[in-house]
């Protein structure tokens, strides 16, 4: 009788200090394929295609073997970005990826509110 061996993975709730949330600007369809829809058919269009360039982007973060520096990529909007969480590493070689037209530190905002 043999004992079984699960692999087991170690989850963070939390990113490895050595980690950072980076804004990525992905492409998105041209003014003119926007212009020949209703607004519904924009919306759909432009949440296809982050859909579509989130996929592009993670089949190309796992063929140059990045996965392990990446801890979290947010899930697309109708808009033309993604929150990536990752090292610095990965953000400046996701530059070079087709997908992707910038890669920026993604700012933090505090939300304070005030007594009056």
């Amino acid at each position: 009788m043999g004992t079984k061996i699960r692999k087991t993975e170690i989850i963070h709730s939390v990113p490895p200090s050595n980690m950072a949330e980076f804004l990525v600007r992905v492409n998105r369809p041209s003014s003119e394929d926007l212009a020949e829809v209703d607004r519904a058919g924009k919306y759909k269009l432009l949440k296809a295609n982050s859909v579509k360039r989130k996929n592009e982007i993670k089949m190309w973060i796992k063929k140059h073997g990045l996965d392990a520096e990446v801890f979290k990529i947010e899930e697309p909007t109708v808009f033309n970005m993604l929150f990536i969480t990752c090292t610095p590493r990965v953000a400046k070689q996701l530059e070079h990826a087709d997908a992707v037209v910038s890669v920026s530190r993604s700012p933090r905002f505090s939300v304070g509110l005030t007594k009056r």
